[in-house]
């Protein structure tokens, strides 16, 4: 896999963000609030609804070229796979992370785990 190197005098310079106003001595510090069950609920399924439009979106599109896009969680290592797959043949075009990568991965875990428990 090819490094991408990002040239930072190249990158836009933008202005700072404004100061915050400076509270007074005598303000006292609000807790902050507690997060609505019933609204994160709302923002998660807005998400996925989303999420499941926009892969809708791309096998649309990928159908005209008889492909389409399959999105997974690998179990042992919890990361989110996508496969682009020819759609008669079944066959794996291409999947992001590389199977070798999920592999070293789920070996430094077992490793990890295997060292922790020895210390210990």
């Amino acid at each position: 896999m090819e490094a991408v190197k990002l040239d930072v005098a190249r990158v836009p310079q933008t202005q700072a963000p404004p100061k915050a106003p400076v509270e007074s001595a005598r303000s006292v510090p609000q807790e902050p609030s507690s997060p609505d069950p019933r609204q994160a609920e709302a923002t998660i399924r807005a998400l996925q609804e989303n999420f499941r439009e926009s892969v809708e979106a791309a096998n649309e599109r990928l159908a005209e070229a008889g492909q389409q896009i399959d999105i997974s969680i690998d179990k042992a290592t919890n990361t989110v796979v996508v496969q682009v797959r020819d759609r008669e043949s079944g066959e794996t075009i291409r999947q992001i992370p590389p199977e070798e990568a999920l592999q070293v991965t789920r070996n430094i875990d077992r490793l990890t785990g295997i060292l922790v428990d020895r210390k210990v």
